[in-house]
Order: C-alpha cells, then structure tokens, then sequence
C-alpha cells in the first residue's frame, strides 16, 4: 500500500516537470521560428537590419524584466497561476506574429512573447529545484539541452511549409501554448514527493529584499552570472538571428540551408549540457566550467579567423554550441554557494542579467551593421567580434567556478 501511495505521488511530479518543460521547449521553438521567419518577415515589411535587431532585442528587454518579476513573485504567489496566465499571454503574442502587417505591429507581437514565456525558464529552474534538489547541475542541463533539442528540429524541419511560412508555424504555437496552458493550470499543484523536503513557504517582501541584497552583494552570485551570461548570451544573440542573416548574406547560402547549419549549435548545445551536467555530477563543476568554455572559445576564434567550407562550419558551429552548453553551470554554482533564501531570487536574477545581455548584444550588432547594405566577410568578422568577447570573459571566469569541498571536486 505504502509503495502504491509512492507510485502515485511521483506521477504528478513527473507530469509536472513534463509539463513545464514542454512550455519551456515552446519558447525555443518561438525564438528559433523567427530567426527561420526574419527573412520573410524582413521582405514583407520591408524591415531593415536595425529594425530586426531591434525587435530581436526588443523580444529579450521583455523576456528578461518579464523574468524577474514573475520569479520573485514566484516566491510568494504559486506557480499554477503564474505559469498559466504567461502561457495564455505568449499564445496571443504568437498570434500576434501571424497577423502582424507592420513593423510596429511585429514589435508588440514579439514583446507580448518576451513577456509570456518570462515563466518558461524560471518555471522549469523551480520544478527541478523541488523535485530533484540533489541532481539540480544535471537535471538543469538536461532541461536546457531538451529544449535546445527542440529548436534543433524546427531548425532542421525549417524545409516544410508548415516551419518555413511564419503565419503557419505561429498559428500552431499558438494552439499548442493554449494546450498547455490549460494542462499547466488543471496539473500544476504542489511541488515535492515524499523522499524531497517540503516545498518553502511562501516569503515576504522584506525577506526577498534581504534575499536580493545578499545576491548583489556575493562576489560568487557575479562570478557565476558572468560566466553563464558570456556563454549563453553569445549562443541567444547568434543562434536566435544573426547567424542565418550572416549564412546567406555574408556566405551566400541559400535559406533552407542556413537554418539548417543554424540547427548545430542548437544541437551542439543540446549534447554539451548533458554531458557537461553529467561530468559536473560526477566530479563538480570545475573541470566541465572550464573546458567547455575553453572550447567555445576555440570555435570562435575559428569562425572569426577564416571563410570556411560547408562542411567544415557544420562541424565547428556544433562544437561551439557543445561548449556554450555548460552555461548553466553557472547557475548550478551561484545555487550551491548562496543560502537557500537567496537561491530563491539568484535565479530570476540571474536569468533576467543574461537575457538582458543577449538582447543587448542581438541589438548592437544590428545598429552595427545598420548602414551596409551589403555585408562582407571584413564586416561580418568586425560583427563577430562581439560575440567572441564575452565567451573570453567567461573562460577567465571559468577558472573560478567550483563545488563545496564536500563535493568530491579537486581544487
């Protein structure tokens, strides 16, 4: 009787981390649907690079202030709600795509998205973190790495009308994201089995400005902010724009194979978390931190340095998405070195400062290349070098990321 008890109690849990993790992949198929649709769009409106730019960033500014707000109100306020509401709102975003007829128009659409899918990450960050609190570096991963699967296949179904005409592939997001809203809403209860601590009860305003305090003021919140921020800021700003504009502008590919060499980093990053959070589960944080990174850096050195060869960029764009997949390893850290009532708001925190960064990055390089109308490798490798920057920043920081002693991982 005691084991059918425990049976039924891991159901929901699990149903519950499938679910949410399903509105969590949506967000990926969003973001990757517009870097598949922003040349169509950009024909049909008559959109400039600037202006792509601008609602590329435009999409994270939201995503990002969305993330903070509705993650420190996840501390008080149940995740049901929360999470619900989001998804309903990110399904009229979604819609908004597929009627948007001016630049104006996509504008709002792409901000009502931002602001939607603000609970998709941090939803899915506070899942793991009440189901599976001893695996976190490793369940973490292989929830961003699901995703990252998810966008991969848009990327390498980007040849079916369904993917490649936005009106199509929108119109079913949006079914799909009022689905799970209402699966989100009628599952979502509370978090936790039987073998797991009971959920946190919900905190006041003055113990998650405390909270805030002590984040803004650990040197190991930044560290780890940093680190995660170089990586995954890097991979948002390529991956979700700019790197299918550069395929066929710059390399003169056509369409569908640009969004299917776009698909190896997504790929790439998909392997790299889960190997990374396996190798960090088994032997701490510091050796994958510091490799992967080593690596992406490797791979973008490369892409910046030489016109290569179809082939050999598929390869070297999977590698690089294999190393910037140990970003959320910075995460994992800034959890296991802060007390557990600061970990409560690190992560929407955390999370708002690297997308911030990403739409920051995706817009500047739009304003950067906002009066060549025609671009060259000369000014594709100036673009480039944007993004290699914080992936350096991250390797430095790499170097001081590590687990408690007590972790088995050698100093």
């Amino acid at each position: 009787m005691a084991s059918t008890n425990a049976a039924n109690a891991m159901r929901p849990n699990w149903m519950q981390w499938m679910v949410v993790q399903a509105f969590f992949c949506m967000n990926l198929v969003c973001v990757i649907g517009y870097a598949i649709a922003a040349g169509d769009l950009a024909t049909q409106l008559d959109l400039s690079p600037e202006q792509l730019g601008l609602i590329g960033g435009a999409y994270f500014v939201a995503y990002s202030l969305s993330q903070l707000v509705l993650g420190l109100l996840l501390t008080c306020v149940p995740l049901r709600p929360l999470i619900g509401g989001t998804a309903v709102m990110a399904a009229i975003g979604a819609w908004g795509m597929v009627t948007a007829g001016s630049f104006l128009s996509l504008l709002w659409a792409r901000v009502l998205l931002g602001i939607g899918f603000g609970m998709a990450f941090v939803g899915v960050v506070h899942v793991i973190g009440r189901i599976y609190p001893k695996r976190f570096p490793l369940m973490l991963n292989i929830s961003q790495s699901a995703a990252n699967g998810a966008g991969a296949l848009v990327g390498l179904f980007a040849f079916l009308p369904v993917v490649h005409t936005p009106s199509r592939l929108f119109s079913l997001c949006t079914a799909i994201l009022l689905i799970l809203a209402v699966l989100m809403l009628l599952l979502l209860g509370d978090l936790g089995n039987g073998t797991n601590p009971a959920p946190t009860q919900p905190q006041g305003w003055h113990a998650i400005t405390a909270g805030l305090g002590e984040c803004l003021g650990s040197l190991s919140f930044w560290v780890g902010t940093l680190y995660f921020l170089g990586l995954f800021s890097c991979f948002l700003a390529l991956e979700d724009l700019w790197n299918i504009r550069f395929q066929i502008n710059v390399f003169a590919l056509k369409a569908d194979l640009a969004a299917t060499i776009n698909a190896m980093p997504v790929i790439g990053l998909a392997f790299g978390g889960v190997i990374s959070g396996v190798w960090a589960e088994r032997t701490g944080l510091q050796r994958p931190a510091r490799w992967f990174s080593v690596l992406a850096l490797l791979m973008m050195m490369l892409l910046i340095s030489v016109r290569l060869s179809e082939g050999v960029a598929f390869v070297v764009l999977f590698l690089l998405g294999f190393g910037l997949g140990a970003a959320p390893l910075g995460l994992a850290f800034v959890r296991q070195q802060l007390s557990e009532r600061a970990a409560l708001v690190a992560s929407p925190l955390l999370l708002t400062v690297v997308f911030m960064g990403a739409g920051a990055l995706m817009a500047g390089v739009g304003q950067e290349l906002a009066d060549d109308s025609v671009l060259s490798f000369s000014l594709y490798q100036e673009a480039m070098t944007a993004f290699i920057v914080p992936v350096a920043i991250a390797v430095g920081l790499g170097c001081r990321i590590r687990s408690p002693s007590h972790s088995g991982t050698t100093p």
